[in-house]
């Protein structure tokens, strides 16, 4: 019989995984699984839980949200141990799960994890930290760590939307230099960067299905340069609405492993959750470092290459 370690976040999204808890672990143990439960108390607990598994276990999953996932995917990273991890989420967004093609049903996701396939996936390194689907900087991502959790409970999804909103008025440019592994340089003054894995940043940028692959050695590095006046404000957001990266407005292009330096320390947001840096800090893409449990029909995606 395998052996599942669930790491739960109880504060995560409305807190449904708490509620949901007895019908996970029943489904869990109906497919053959023997299960144990952990609990988070505080912001990093899920790494260091995940850091220091106990070699018994075959696979680790988390109830949470997406941050949640983050901690769990560095933890496994930082104690070596290749486990295949799988993934409930009950978070407020959950980006990387609609990303993925995971059931937002609780008992579903329990499931698909005892019953699904494990795939690789690329995850990011930033610095000396990890992220599973996006770093990004300037407008709107601080609403991604700054939104109250309260309000991330009680509003989901509009919560970022809200506390986005607040940003506007003081929107910056950062000048930024992102130096490519393969030589290419971009220098400009931008608005908003973003390094992702994933279709979709919190509602916000979306891209096309056709340009993501989540375990092609590469990321998907999209830059918007700062508005010289309202008609280039006007094309940003229409460009943004109907996925046209082509846009003049915006640098984008595929990277393995990149450079980037700003002309003083930055806010970052990794999957959601602050990250501050120096004014140089290398993203590198791990390829398939991490094994991610998923449903059959979302494992056979065109999002993967298998």
């Amino acid at each position: 019989m395998k052996k599942i370690l669930l790491i739960v976040n109880p504060r995560a999204g409305k807190m449904k995984a708490k509620s949901a808890l007895f019908d996970i672990v029943q489904i869990f143990c109906e497919n053959g699984l023997d299960v144990s439960v952990t609990v988070t108390s505080y912001a990093g607990h899920a790494t260091e839980i995940a850091e220091n598994l106990d070699e018994s276990y075959d696979i680790v999953a988390c109830a949470g949200g997406d941050g949640t996932l983050n901690e769990v995917i560095a933890g496994v990273l930082r104690g070596g141990r290749n486990v295949p991890i799988g993934y409930i989420p009950c978070g407020s967004t959950n980006d990387f799960a609609s990303t993925i093609g995971l059931s937002k049903d609780l008992g579903k996701a329990a499931l698909d994890i005892a019953t699904g396939k494990e795939v690789g996936f690329d995850i990011g390194r930033f610095g000396d930290r990890y992220f599973s689907y996006v770093a990004s900087f300037g407008a709107f991502t601080k609403a991604s760590y700054s939104a109250p959790q309260g309000m991330k409970n009680v509003l989901g999804h509009a919560a970022y939307i809200l506390e986005g909103i607040k940003d506007i008025p003081s929107i910056k440019s950062e000048h930024v230099k992102v130096e490519i592994d393969d030589g290419r340089v971009y220098e400009n003054d931008y608005i908003f960067g973003a390094i992702t894995n994933t279709t979709s940043v919190g509602g916000i940028l979306t891209l096309d299905k056709t340009l993501v692959t989540l375990n092609d050695g590469k990321f998907e590095m999209l830059l918007v340069k700062k508005p010289k006046n309202i008609g280039d404000l006007t094309r940003c957001i229409s460009a943004l609405l109907s996925q046209k990266t082509d846009c003049d407005m915006f640098d984008f292009c595929e990277l393995s492993k990149a450079k980037i330096t700003t002309a003083g320390p930055l806010a970052w947001s990794l999957d959601g959750e602050k990250a501050d840096s120096d004014i140089d800090v290398t993203i590198e893409n791990l390829h398939t470092a991490v094994r991610v449990i998923l449903p059959e029909k979302a494992a056979e995606d065109a999002l993967f290459n298998e």
